[in-house]
């Protein structure tokens, strides 16, 4: 009897790679990418009920704030926007620190590009 083998199950390692290396690397790439679906996610539903609450806050401004009851929904919907905004800043500037280093190795090496082509320029002449 033969055994079938499911091409995906099996480990073939790639010349000059360590098999479990690779498997770690794919593994760290899997959860890397379920933390990018999980933070756009979280992302979304931020913006969504920042949108939605927004509306109430209109609503109850023209309704009026002197009621105490309208005044207190008034201060949570304010309060629970500044946390909204909060979570999405937040969320920017995580998204600027991964690009942080592959701007500034651009600006490094295409500023060191274009030295030497200022430098290649003045010598040909």
């Amino acid at each position: 009897m033969t055994q079938n083998v499911n091409p995906v199950d099996r480990k073939i390692p790639l010349p000059g790679e360590d098999a479990d290396e690779f498997d770690r690397e794919i593994a760290e790439l899997e959860a890397a990418i379920f933390a990018l679906k999980h933070r756009h996610a979280d992302t979304q539903l931020a913006a969504q009920e920042q949108v939605v609450l927004t509306r109430q806050q209109n609503e109850l401004k023209q309704k009026g704030r002197n009621r105490p009851e309208v005044k207190q929904e008034f201060q949570m919907i304010r309060s629970r926007l500044a946390e909204l905004d909060l979570i999405l800043e937040s969320r920017l500037l995580n998204e600027w620190k991964l690009m942080w280093e592959p701007f500034w190795q651009a600006v490094r090496f295409g500023g060191l590009g274009i030295a030497i082509g200022w430098f290649l320029a003045a010598w040909g002449r």
